[in-house]
């Protein structure tokens, strides 16, 4: 009796965990007047903050698309006065990590180290945002190596076909060609624009802050106000500017000597980044997850053996938008049957929607998932960045489980009829030959394409 008793207690314990192990989110004023979302973790022995800016340069300024990668790296060489290895070595020394990155709308960062030496690596935040080296050989190195990189990677048949998928929905403009698709880019940057970048867009201004760990709030409030407090105010940012998305729904076949075809199909969605666009990621996750067990998965491998791996998400292709696309390489000799599988398939997906056996096991998967997610401080802080990113509310990590359960069928299927892409989709295929493909449009380089958009 007493060992029924024992197990009996350590299955409600196992059961009651999962809910416990969520942190709960405030909202908190540092002295200064930065407010916050902080999520304390007294378990954990890391402490982590994230923080963030809108950022809409790189699109906004013509000929300046690649200001999102190098005026980040450049920043992560290290502080006036020392060296990227010296500060690297800093930062192992406290057992750090720091990471700073930019896009076509957000600028935002990272740090996270043992709580004991926060304070510490916070310091060295504060003199990398606040008086940065930026080396010019050393901008001069990047500029080689990404250039050299984006030319190497059009040899990579899937890297062509990615990037001829998204001239067809993005077009010919500045999201296209801060995809890397355009290696003259990075030779437009100067360090005068990198520290024009700094001077406008890492202000008090519309910071996100966020902060996840075992420090309290009055504490990390005191640190965070080192490392922000002392930035200028305000800046000056173009006017944002968002893609004009396109359904051509045209299938573009590139001749290619390659080992192996690629296919990449999808269409830009016209679904919103809310809490409730789990419904469509669920959705997706039923038609191609990457596994075997997929819609597209039974149809391609299982059926056709015509490929290892198949997959289909929702890509974010600026703030607030996200584009379906799947993915796969397939036998050369298997591409046309390939390529009628996937089109039958979403045909069926996008008219019947999903069934209840295969949305509930994936929300388990989900809610399982994001559990795991939230078991460490520097995981929390991201998600908490992403939630200041999209606006989502302060009790979205408290109800995230009870909404994922709540999701029915009737709402993932009414997802799929208003806002996923109704056939056809816009295709790209890499393969040796367009012979039997009905394509509408075939070239021979990727210089090309512009006759078929």
């Amino acid at each position: 009796m007493i060992e029924r008793r024992s197990l009996l207690a350590l299955v409600l314990i196992a059961c009651v965990q999962p809910a416990a192990a969520e942190p709960m989110v405030t909202r908190q004023t540092t002295p200064s007047g930065l407010v916050f979302r902080h999520a304390h973790m007294p378990n954990d022995s890391q402490q982590a903050i994230g923080f963030a800016w809108k950022d809409g340069t790189a699109i906004g300024l013509p000929g300046k698309e690649a200001l999102a990668v190098l005026a980040p790296a450049l920043m992560m060489e290290g502080p006036s006065g020392s060296t990227r290895s010296a500060t690297l070595e800093d930062l192992r020394d406290l057992q750090a990590a720091m990471g700073l990155s930019a896009g076509s709308s957000f600028a935002q960062g990272s740090l996270s180290a043992p709580r004991a030496k926060f304070a510490a690596a916070a310091q060295i935040l504060a003199r990398v945002l606040a008086d940065p080296a930026l080396p010019e050989d050393k901008l001069r190195q990047a500029q080689r190596s990404l250039a050299l990189s984006s030319q190497q990677a059009e040899q990579n048949a899937e890297t062509l076909g990615l990037r001829l998928f998204q001239r067809l929905v993005l077009g010919n403009g500045p999201h296209w060609r801060l995809s890397g698709a355009d290696p003259t880019i990075y030779e437009r940057i100067s360090k005068a624009d990198i520290e024009a970048w700094r001077r406008d867009v890492l202000v008090r201004e519309g910071l996100m802050l966020v902060a996840a760990g075992p420090m309290e709030a009055a504490e990390i409030a005191s640190v965070l106000d080192r490392v922000f407090a002392r930035l200028p105010l305000t800046g000056r940012l173009p006017a944002a500017s968002r893609p004009v998305l396109q359904a051509t729904g045209k299938l573009v076949v590139l001749e290619k000597a390659v080992v192996q075809t690629v296919i990449v199909a999808g269409a830009p969605t016209t679904l919103s980044v809310t809490p409730d666009l789990v419904r469509a990621e669920l959705a997706v996750e039923v038609l191609g997850r990457g596994s075997a067990a997929s819609r597209l998965g039974r149809a391609v491998r299982g059926r056709l053996g015509a490929t290892y791996g198949i997959s289909a998400v929702l890509q974010a292709s600026a703030a607030g938008t996200r584009t379906l696309l799947i993915r796969t390489p397939v036998a050369n000799d298997k591409a046309k049957p390939a390529l009628d599988a996937i089109r039958e398939e979403y045909a069926m997906f996008a008219a019947e929607g999903v069934t209840e056996e295969e949305i509930e096991p994936l929300k388990t998967a989900a809610i399982t998932r994001h559990q795991e997610r939230l078991r460490r401080a520097p995981a929390v802080a991201s998600t908490l960045i992403g939630m200041a990113l999209n606006s989502f509310p302060d009790d979205y990590l408290a109800t995230h489980e009870a909404r994922i359960r709540s999701i029915s069928r009737a709402a993932v299927n009414e997802d799929i009829r208003n806002s996923l892409p109704k056939p056809p989709l816009t295709t790209v295929i890499v393969a040796p030959s367009a012979d039997g493909l009905g394509a509408d449009c075939v070239i021979k380089a990727v210089a090309e394409i512009a006759r078929c958009e």
